[in-house]
């Protein structure tokens, strides 16, 4: 078993505080609509929450931001950030990423936020009805990817180390250190346990057999994109809330001086994938629509190793048709 201790709340408050004068903490905190990632400062610790669910936006809102100018220097930040209470399946989008935006041509503004950042993850203990991360072979809590993890457990947490990082964090609290106990262990997979059952018990009407990646490539020909299309207003915010989505534009934008801008792109718009000369290999709706379940479960599979849907269900919580991934993936396992 990995390293683990046992933080009480008293000495986990004075660790974030320490935490404070070396990172901008990024954690979660609860607004009208859910919970949602901001920074926090030694005012506001008391108002972070790590131990629900993920958080409205998805991680990548920081680490690929909507809108930036590529060509001036990332210069906004003079400490690195530290991601507090990231959920598993904000995780499992990150190698993803990772490989979209590195390898031979590696993006220097992805990759220096991504290698400057800690995680610090947390257990989801409360996910919502819309929420699948075990059907497509996650986990409501992280398994890697983290420098550390943490655990509510009573009136503390316990603390797994993922990373050398991580192990670094927690370098002069030796006093905060307990190790854990048989029974804290116990609490925490009992805990994951029931979360885990929840996540099914709440998605069993959308079970069926068979691989989404088997479903999907043989559905091209299907009906049922056009049939669940219908309510589809392709206003990108599934592309938005994804957090393996990061399709991009580029604007040579005219300025005072030059400015290259990168904004997210959506693969529902009517002019993705137009040509210069103005045709399109998907000029209609549905054939974009199909192209997003291909790309989840079939193209990104096939190029970066796993499916490009890790279960968080915002797209489902943000479709302005009331679109649920769930129901089409079953639709389509029907027929």
């Amino acid at each position: 078993m990995a390293e683990r201790y046992y933080i009480s709340r008293e000495y986990w408050a004075s660790i974030l505080n320490v935490w404070l004068e070396k990172f901008f903490i990024i954690a979660p905190r609860r607004e009208e609509g859910g919970l949602y990632f901001h920074e926090v400062d030694n005012s506001s610790i008391n108002s972070i929450i790590v131990d629900e669910v993920r958080t409205v936006q998805p991680l990548k809102n920081y680490l690929l931001p909507p809108v930036e100018n590529i060509i001036k220097k990332n210069n906004n930040k003079n400490k690195p950030w530290l991601f507090l209470g990231v959920k598993a399946c904000d995780l499992a989008a990150l190698p993803i990423l990772d490989q979209a935006f590195g390898g031979d041509f590696a993006d220097p503004l992805y990759q220096s936020r991504r290698e400057e950042s800690i995680i610090v993850s947390a257990d989801c203990n409360k996910p919502l009805s819309t929420c699948f991360c075990s059907m497509v072979g996650g986990d409501p809590f992280p398994t890697r990817g983290f420098d550390l993890n943490i655990s509510k457990v009573w009136e503390g947490y316990v603390v797994e180390i993922g990373s050398l990082r991580g192990k670094e964090l927690l370098e002069g609290f030796d006093k905060a250190l307990k190790e854990v106990v048989k029974e804290e262990n116990e609490a925490v997979e009992k805990m994951r346990k029931q979360t885990r059952v929840k996540v099914l018990k709440n998605n069993r009407d959308f079970d069926f057999n068979g691989s989404y990646t088997d479903i999907v490539s043989k559905s091209w020909e299907s009906e049922v994109y056009k049939k669940h299309v219908e309510t589809c207003v392709e206003c990108g915010a599934c592309n938005n809330v994804c957090p393996t989505c990061h399709c991009y534009m580029l604007e040579d934008a005219s300025r005072k001086e030059f400015v290259k801008l990168r904004g997210w792109d959506s693969c529902q718009y009517t002019g993705y994938a137009v040509t210069a000369g103005g045709g399109t290999p998907r000029p209609r709706l549905f054939e974009r629509f199909r192209n997003r379940y291909f790309c989840k479960f079939k193209y990104l599979e096939e190029n970066y190793g796993q499916l490009g849907c890790t279960g968080c269900g915002r797209c489902i919580e943000a479709c302005q048709g009331k679109i649920d991934m769930r129901v089409v993936l079953k639709d389509l396992a029907a027929r």
